[in-house]
């Protein structure tokens, strides 16, 4: 059996097409996926019926980062199209594609950039405390010691 499939929701972007690609490989389908300018993600599947049906099943996520909102499902027949031996991505990006994940790279860049300043800002926290509690154990230590002197003191009071 060979199908279209249009998938639609928030599918783009956030690395649904190897995801697709991986678990259309699972289950031995050939066949390619590509972005496509409308926002959706298309795709040519071929394979066993009961395999395309768990298929659909198991790429219809409703996650944070992807969110399938519709698949729409056309059966191919009667003419001949190219399928590829495994499944793959066909690249389709343009240049504004490619420059907006470029630039939600640097936007994660720059978060791992500010979570490494609070690590350091903690770790600095973390070298007060322990300077801190060493000052207090030295002062417990001289608090001991005072003790023990006057004990001895007292002892020696005692015993005249």
């Amino acid at each position: 059996m060979r199908c279209a499939l249009t998938i639609t929701g928030k599918v783009q972007n956030a690395g649904y097409r190897g995801f697709i690609e991986d678990k259309a490989r699972d289950r031995h389908l050939k066949g390619y996926v590509f972005n496509a300018s409308d926002g959706s993600v298309k795709m040519i599947c071929e394979g066993a019926c009961d395999k395309i049906d768990e298929f659909v099943d198991v790429i219809t996520l409703h996650e944070k980062d992807i969110f399938v909102e519709n698949i729409i499902r056309d059966d191919i027949s009667g003419f001949a199209l190219p399928i590829p031996d495994t499944f793959g991505r066909v690249k389709t990006d343009t240049k504004e594609d490619t420059y907006r994940k470029l630039d939600k790279g640097i936007d994660a860049i720059k978060s791992v950039k500010k979570d490494t300043v609070l690590l350091k800002d903690i770790k600095e926290g973390q070298d007060k405390l322990i300077g801190g509690q060493d000052k207090l154990i030295g002062g417990q230590d001289k608090h001991t010691e005072l003790l023990t002197d006057i004990k001895e003191i007292l002892e020696k009071i005692a015993e005249k």
